[in-house]
């Protein structure tokens, strides 16, 4: 008897929400199922893998270490049983894509090759803005298709997502060209740290590269104005409030009138990279979609 033949999709689907909403309840109330229910599916899987999933602590459960295996094993599965759906009916139907892109992304390397994009597809193109957080977080939710970001290191890369090389961008530092970081002969990190800077949040990955080149070095900069994006960085940065750190391209329209040095012997380079949750089946203008993007800047 083959076991798999017992496997039923909707106990798959309950236990991925009783591992991500941390219990019975709050899975029961997403899925739209009462608590018993959920137990139940939950108890049908245990008997068929023949192994305790979850053990009860107070009023919570606990996933075991077997649940864990299960929850990475299953989840790009599902993924990819319901993108099937968008695979065999791209033939009968113009699907929408949703993209999540950055700001400054999607104003200076994306807009063209979305735009030649349409003109040979009539998919509805549904796009929003996001830092690579919110990037991952669409992308779980089941919000987005495809979004492109800075590529994490691998101590913060999703095990549910897949990353696909796109291209490259350099760190900058832009300010306004009478700055005095701008006119100063000396561009050392310790010149760069005397003057208030715009950089993007902590925890973003660009502000990571700053803070780890800063430490290795034992500087302390002042931080002027903090962003959630590179478009806002180089806004402020264009209205004085101090040298904004990015990671883009020299020549980019946000800062063409704007000073710029390179940070990329300090803080490196960093790969733009497109993301979409492991098992999803790509559909066709998807697939042509991510090429275009892939060469984006070129």
């Amino acid at each position: 008897m083959i076991k798999s033949d017992d496997l039923n999709v909707a106990h798959l689907r309950t236990f991925q929400l009783v591992m991500r909403e941390g219990g019975y309840a709050a899975a029961a109330r997403v899925c739209h199922l009462s608590v018993p229910s959920v137990w139940q599916h939950i108890q049908t899987l245990e008997k068929l893998y023949g192994v305790e999933l979850f053990q009860r602590v107070g009023r919570q459960v606990r996933p075991t270490e077997a649940a864990e295996t299960l929850y990475q094993q299953v989840s790009s599965i599902l993924v990819q049983i319901e993108s099937t759906f968008d695979v065999v009916q791209q033939s009968s139907r113009d699907l929408p894509i949703r993209l999540v892109a950055g700001a400054r992304m999607m104003l200076e390397d994306l807009a063209v090759p979305l735009a030649a994009f349409r003109k040979r597809h009539p998919n509805h193109l549904v796009i929003r803005q996001g830092n690579d957080r919110r990037a991952e977080e669409l992308l779980m939710d089941d919000q987005a298709d495809i979004a492109m970001a800075l590529e994490p290191g691998l101590e913060r890369k999703s095990s549910h997502l897949h990353y696909e090389p796109a291209y490259t961008v350099e760190f900058l530092a832009v300010a306004r060209k009478s700055h005095p970081y701008m006119k100063s002969e000396s561009s050392g990190l310790a010149d760069l740290a005397r003057h208030p800077l715009v950089v993007t949040l902590a925890g973003t990955h660009g502000r990571d590269a700053l803070d780890q080149a800063l430490h290795r070095e034992g500087l302390v900069a002042t931080i002027a104005v903090e962003t959630d994006n590179s478009a806002f960085t180089i806004a402020c940065a264009s209205a004085g409030m101090g040298v904004g750190i990015v990671a883009g391209r020299s020549r980019g329209e946000l800062s063409k009138k704007l000073a710029s040095r390179s940070l990329s012997d300090k803080l490196g380079q960093r790969r733009i990279v497109l993301m979409w949750r492991k098992g999803r089946l790509l559909t066709d203008p998807m697939v042509e979609l991510v090429e275009q993007l892939k060469a984006a800047p070129n």
